[in-house]
């Protein structure tokens, strides 16, 4: 019998060969297998801080409780294998379909194959790498042995449509793409018509062929290949403000826009997320190793930083589920004793109305944190309710800009985002014209304006689009919130015209400007509205060109055949006018009492 401690929750005793999780109330001393509701009552409150105590002298601008951090000076790479020498014959990371995993003894090494074989292809800094793959084992190898070269990579979405790759591509100015033989079969015509004629990297599936002209991935990584630290060139980069990750967000407004994030934005939000009075998360030590399914994409921010490389830093074990279904999610879970669960607020509804879902998935898990939205108070009581165990429920908020954590709860209410983060300063600002953005105080709600290590350098080769959502260092977020007599950050709202499609950005320029190339068109808007299980869906409103027929369905696939599914329009409504501003704004509220 192996005993944990596990902050928060008290004495956890895993009984390996029963697979059987118990654990005891701090406060009562009860055996949780049977919840108590007043011990999770106890758990939610156990902690609560004076947000007064962490207003600095300049007024009004709020901190965390807890002392700063020393971020290190290291790049993205080096700061994933600090300390790999403690957890090197465990394994790193494996596929749920096929079982291929590698430890980290080889997963070590073949990022340094990797980059080493990019580096004799020419590609190095100053170069983007385009990664287009589902969560797979060498997702970890090609963004790391990508930093290890010194390249930038961009995060692209297998589910998008080949239109919004290409679009990423381009903007992007990737030098190379890697992507598996399914996805490959889909863009390789678009690649090969880009002016660069891009090297494409094939990730094959077992023992499939290589379609020709395409670059084996396996071919990269043999064992005849170098590790780059060992051939000692110089990496030419080496300053940690360059930029690792470029993923793609439509920020507060307008179109997908490329986000530069640094070596330092990153491992500073490592860092932050890390820290004993948010995280749960122990390393690897000993016998210990935390199980963490990663359901969440890795092409997104939340995904990538916050599930697969903060968790690969403390020797974490990641099960890559390369395509969600509740199937696998369910298969997933009964196949191994995941100990951290990282999820969206769909995966929540999922595991509280599949009928399947229940308490023996979740015995041995201690934490569940949810991000990418937030995840109300009846859907989280709903969980603990049908699986009577204390665990704990904290939600994450942050931006793609962000890196992207800005607060998490650990010892927090459920409907609260938690204590700001460590090295964070948050201002709640006014919307008010006539104060003229004012900082607000406690229990006053405004937008939420952040600066720290993890903000971004900005938008990639677009000034105008940095301009307008920075202040200075500060970051608006276009989001509305407030900050308790507590120190916990509520989040109430949107500011921005984003749209939340399952925890996804369906960002209204987009499907405005694609439906406004239809002939038959006059003129749009396209708002979010409200929907049971996906949070929002898109809705647009369409004037037709006068004299013109147009149905309801003609618009929907004209969407349909152009954008990935969750962008899809859910509603069609036709109207004679869109309510604009005086300056040409599409008044959006006004559309919403339609």
């Amino acid at each position: 019998m192996t005993l944990y401690k596990v902050a928060g929750i008290g004495s956890r005793k895993i009984k390996m060969m029963k697979l059987l999780c118990v654990q005891e109330c701090k406060f009562c001393g009860v055996q949780l297998r049977n919840n108590n509701s007043n011990c999770q009552q106890n758990f939610n409150v156990e902690k609560t801080w004076d947000a007064s105590r962490a207003i600095n002298n300049q007024g009004n601008i709020f901190k965390s409780p807890f002392d700063d951090v020393e971020i290190p000076h290291n790049f993205l790479h080096q700061e994933m294998w600090n300390n790999v020498d403690k957890w090197w014959n465990k394994i790193a990371i494996v596929s749920a379909v096929n079982g291929r995993s590698y430890s980290y003894e080889e997963l070590r090494k073949l990022c340094g194959r990797f980059a080493t074989s990019l580096r004799r292809n020419n590609l190095g800094p100053g170069d983007t790498l385009a990664i287009i793959l589902p969560n797979i084992p060498e997702y970890a190898i090609a963004s790391l042995g990508a930093s290890e070269a010194g390249m930038m990579m961009t995060l692209i979405s297998p589910a998008l449509t080949v239109y919004e790759m290409s679009q990423q591509i381009i903007h992007s100015e990737a030098a190379a793409v890697i992507t598996t033989q399914e996805i490959y079969s889909m863009i390789v015509d678009t690649v090969r018509k880009n002016p660069k004629h891009l090297p494409l990297i094939v990730v094959p599936n077992g023992n499939e062929s290589i379609s020709t002209g395409a670059i084996n991935f396996t071919d990269l990584v043999s064992d005849g290949i170098d590790e780059f630290e060992k051939i000692g060139e110089q990496s030419r980069i080496y300053n940690e403000n360059d930029t690792v990750i470029l993923p793609y967000s439509s920020g507060t407004t307008g179109l997908p826009k490329g986000v530069e994030l640094s070596h330092r934005n990153i491992i500073a939000n490592i860092v932050q997320a890390s820290h004993k009075e948010y995280d749960f998360d122990e390393p690897a030590i000993g016998e210990h190793q935390e199980i963490i399914p990663g359901f969440l994409p890795f092409y997104h921010i939340y995904g990538f930083v916050g599930c697969l490389l903060k968790n690969l830093r403390i020797g974490g074990k990641i099960i890559c589920v390369p395509q969600f279904t509740s199937n696998i999610f369910l298969d997933v879970l009964d196949k191994n004793r995941s100990t951290v669960l990282y999820v969206a607020p769909p995966i929540v509804q999922l595991m509280t109305t599949d009928n399947r879902f229940n308490r023996k998935h979740m015995e041995c898990v201690k934490c569940v944190v949810s991000g990418a939205a937030p995840t109300g108070t009846q859907l989280i009581t709903k969980l603990y309710s049908k699986v009577n165990l204390n665990f704990h429920f904290g939600q994450a908020y942050g931006l793609t800009e962000t890196s992207p954590m800005i607060s998490r709860s650990k010892k927090s209410p459920w409907d609260s985002s938690g204590l700001i983060a460590v090295n964070t300063e948050l201002r709640i600002v006014s919307e008010d014209d006539d104060k003229g953005g004012k900082n607000l105080g406690i229990n006053e709600t405004g937008e939420i304006v952040v600066k720290g290590p993890q903000v971004m350098k900005g938008y990639y080769k677009n000034p105008k689009g940095t301009e307008d959502c920075m202040d200075g260092n500060w970051f608006k977020t276009g989001d509305s919130g407030y900050i308790d007599d507590k120190g916990q950050l509520f989040i109430t709202g949107r500011l921005k015209e984003l749209i939340k499609v399952k925890g996804l950005q369906v960002a209204p320029a987009e499907l405005e400007n694609l439906i406004f190339s239809h002939d038959k068109v006059e003129d749009v808007a396209v708002i979010g509205t409200p929907h049971v299980k996906w949070g929002e869906v898109p809705k647009a409103f369409v004037v037709p060109k006068s004299g013109i027929k147009i149905t309801e369905e003609d618009i929907k696939n004209y969407v349909a055949q152009r954008l990935s599914k969750y962008k899809h329009l859910h509603h069609v409504e036709f109207i004679d006018k869109i309510p604009k501003s005086a300056a040409g704004k599409i008044l959006r509220k006004e559309l919403s009492k339609v």
